[in-house]
């Protein structure tokens, strides 16, 4: 159903009668669109009537504060174009043009006032190139400070011969030429700096710059700029080695700034030869100083104003600099002669710098920072082979460390020294005195001190390390400490990678061949020297030691010394590194010392002994034997004083002497000891039987004689030496299984000792096999009562 055109109605009583109800909806919506669209129109037909009503105003307003600017400048002008103004403008004039020096002396003050205006600026601009926010636009501030000089020079020379010059006019220019030398002085001290300085924010654009400053200043070209690049470069990487005359601190900081130097000169120079300094130097003299644009709107100068007082040769002056005076070739001899030298200057301050570091870490990190540097910036120089100074750098610091390894290494000598020292001042029960476990200082300790200080303090007394003895092994402890750390510095520069960390794309071959040179054949080199040093160090303190000993070994303290030595070689033992040639040190001198040791714990004892048993002429304990034939079931009383009495002097001199070759050591000695004292007293005793015996008889012969009985001697009679030499036979079993030791002779000695013994008591095979069982079932029953022999 198509919609009625609302344009053909005339009244609302003609759309009720015409059309049907869907139709009159349909009529309704239109005209409701249509009053929408009618309405939006409108509006914006009165918007745009206000809008241009508003613009007429404004139009209004400014046409009348035109016509007021208008009328101001009319005014002026009338006022000025008055007849009394014109005629003196015209006065002035005549008299202007009529004295023909005045133009010259006006030139001249002009110019002294642009020369001062120039050394203003110049002040102005290096400041602000020196300064702490100069970074941004360094280079291009300097340039133009160099033009502003040039243009100062040449006003300088403008005056000429100052003789016919008004005197304030040749003091002001006098003092212009003094101070343009200070000026100049300023200038090539900012172009140094910038030249020397590689911190972040100095670019190859401010090294053009700068290089651009100096030629145009000193009218220089490109050779002459290069030499002085270089020889600045040359005096930075001096200066940061010369520690002594610039008093500076020595520090790994200034090997890195000193080889940072090095690779960024060979760099820039690559970056500003053939091409950029050339082209830079050719702009220069392009177009005359006076037109360059930066120069005409430097603040100060006003040019615009003092330019028609500067004469042709000022004006149209361009700078003369020769930029083509360098070729390819040239150049690459320059930078090589260059290179070597300034190699030689790193790898000289790098052995200079480590001679005064005597930490072994911090030459290794120094090594790290450097080589990485080398590695991440040697290679961006074309045409230099960065291997030649990486191996430069690897020998100057292995040489060094090489060093260090061996003088920290022959410290050991120290700890000879320090028994050396010992023994000179060696005081008899002062030096050798032990601390007891359980003696006054240590019940008194207060025990809420550190768990660490409570248990050093046991172990040291248990251990014996009295003052003495802890000198000694505390100097072998931190140098066994260096030393181990020093070893693990060496273990970890094989798991160090040295791969280049810039985004560089490096030979297979070069990065395998780099990272066997610096992770296996430098740290095995220090590894053998380490390896060799030890073993030399430990060799002289072996010799030492022994030396000391042989000196001490006969005198009337040698069991003390003994003692001393015997704890220093063990807690030294302890510590040994894991070396073949080490694992002896000190084993030569052991027999020695534990049988001078043997010898001083037995002394006392074996004397009690030979003087109260061996002496004894009747058994003490005779009515405690048992058996059909009575045969001794427990040792004599001296007997087991005596094993008593040498487990105590072996306690008092300190359980922790008594390993098993010390104990093994002890009962050999003891035994060759107390088998010569017992057979010295047999032989007194044979003696004495002899005699007696023929004294016995020459009497009976005399009695018989007489016809009298000779009377009974219980005190001489064979009974009784027979139970003596009983008892004898039961202590020398019980001995053999207190002082038995896998060595033959020893076993023997006694063994036969107890044959001679046997053969005295005049007991058959069955009794002696009796006294054996009855002193090992003792043995077995108190065995434990002497826990050191067993």
């Amino acid at each position: 159903m198509a919609t009625p055109d609302t344009s053909t109605l005339t009244s609302s009583a003609q759309i009720f009668t015409a059309y049907t109800l869907p139709q009159i909806r349909a009529i309704h919506k239109t005209l409701h669109t249509q009053i929408d669209e009618k309405s939006a129109r409108l509006r914006t037909q009165v918007g745009n009537s206000y809008r241009q009503l508003l613009g007429t105003a404004d139009t209004i307003v400014q046409m009348r504060e035109d016509m007021l600017s208008a009328q101001d400048v009319l005014t002026h002008m009338g006022s000025q174009c008055g007849r009394s103004v014109v005629d003196n403008k015209i006065t002035g004039l005549g008299r202007f043009r009529g004295n023909e020096g005045a133009e010259a002396a006006l030139g001249q003050a002009a110019r002294v006032k642009l020369l001062r205006a120039c050394g203003l600026a110049i002040s102005r601009l290096l400041r602000a190139s020196t300064g702490k926010d100069a970074e941004g636009g360094r280079g291009d501030r300097l340039v133009l400070a160099a033009k502003v000089f040039v243009l100062s020079r040449l006003l300088v020379s403008s005056f000429g011969n100052l003789k016919a010059a008004d005197e304030e006019i040749r003091t002001a220019v006098e003092a212009a030429k003094k101070s343009l030398d200070g000026l100049r002085r300023k200038l090539v001290r900012a172009v140094e700096k910038v030249l020397q300085k590689i911190r972040e924010g100095t670019d190859i654009t401010d090294i053009l710059k700068a290089l651009s400053a100096y030629s145009l200043s000193s009218s220089s070209g490109t050779r002459d700029a290069l030499r002085r690049f270089l020889s600045i470069r040359a005096e930075a990487i001096t200066y940061e080695f010369d520690y002594e005359e610039h008093e500076k601190d020595r520090g790994t900081d200034n090997v890195l700034r000193g080889l940072e130097l090095y690779t960024k000169t060979l760099v820039d120079v690559q970056a500003l030869i053939p091409n950029k300094l050339p082209d830079a130097l050719l702009e220069l003299k392009k177009k005359p100083l006076l037109a360059d644009e930066s120069l005409r709107s430097l603040e100060g100068l006003r040019l615009d104003i003092f330019e028609r007082w500067c004469g042709d040769d000022i004006r149209y002056f361009t700078p003369f600099i020769r930029h083509d005076d360098l070729d390819g070739k040239q150049a690459r001899e320059m930078l090589t002669s260059w290179a070597t030298k300034g190699g030689e200057t790193v790898l000289g301050g790098l052995s200079k710098t480590l001679e005064h570091i005597s930490e072994f870490k911090a030459i290794i990190e120094l090594r790290t920072s450097t080589l990485q540097q080398w590695i991440r910036n040697g290679g961006k120089a074309r045409g230099f082979d960065p291997s030649i100074m990486l191996n430069g750098l690897r020998k100057a610091i292995n040489d060094h460390l090489l060093q260090l390894i061996e003088t920290k290494v022959a410290k050991l000598k120290l700890v000879g020294s320090e028994v050396a020292a010992t023994l000179e001042a060696w005081q008899s029960g002062i030096t050798d005195r032990q601390r007891g476990l359980w003696d006054d200082e240590m019940i008194g300790m207060d025990f809420s001190i550190s768990a660490a200080q409570i248990s050093h303090e046991v172990v040291s007394r248990v251990y014996g390390r009295n003052d003495a003895v802890a000198r000694a092994v505390t100097g072998f402890e931190s140098w066994h400490q260096i030393i181990g750390n020093v070893g693990d510095l060496v273990e970890q520069l094989r798991r160090q990678r040295w791969e280049n960390d810039e985004e560089e794309i490096e030979d297979e071959d070069v990065l395998e061949a780099r990272q066997e040179l610096l992770s296996k054949d430098d740290p095995q080199l220090l590894h053998t020297r380490l390896d060799d040093s030890l073993l030399k160090s430990f060799k002289d303190l072996d010799g030492q030691l022994a030396a000391l000993w042989q000196s001490r070994k006969d005198g009337l303290d040698n069991g003390q010394v003994a003692m001393y030595i015997l704890r220093i070689l063990r807690d030294i033992r302890t510590r040994l590194p894991k070396l073949e040639g080490i694992q002896s040190f000190g084993l030569g001198n052991v027999t020695s010392l534990h049988e001078k040791l043997a010898a001083h714990v037995a002394v006392t004892p074996l004397e009690e002994f030979t003087t109260t048993t061996l002496t004894q002429k009747r058994v003490a304990g005779r009515a405690l034997w048992e058996g059909e034939l009575a045969l001794p079931v427990q040792p004599s009383p001296s007997t087991f004083k005596l094993l008593r009495n040498i487990t105590m002097s072996m306690g008092d001199s300190g359980v922790d002497l008594w390993t098993p070759a010390a104990i093994k050591t002890l009962k050999r000695v003891f035994s060759q000891q107390l088998v010569d004292v017992w057979r010295k007293e047999l032989a007194a005793s044979n003696a004495d039987s002899d005699g007696a015996e023929s004294e016995s008889k020459e009497e009976g012969e005399e009695k018989d004689e007489s016809g009298e009985t000779p009377a009974e001697d219980s005190e001489k009679t064979p009974e009784r030496s027979k139970d003596v030499f009983i008892q004898w036979l039961f202590d020398i079993h019980l001995l053999q299984h207190y002082l038995s030791i896998s060595d033959g002779d020893s076993d023997k000695i006694m063994k036969d000792l107890a044959l001679e013994i046997l053969e005295k008591t005049g007991l058959d095979a069955e009794a002696e096999r009796r006294v054996a069982k009855a002193s090992g079932e003792y043995w077995k029953r108190t065995g434990l009562l002497f826990g050191l022999l067993v």
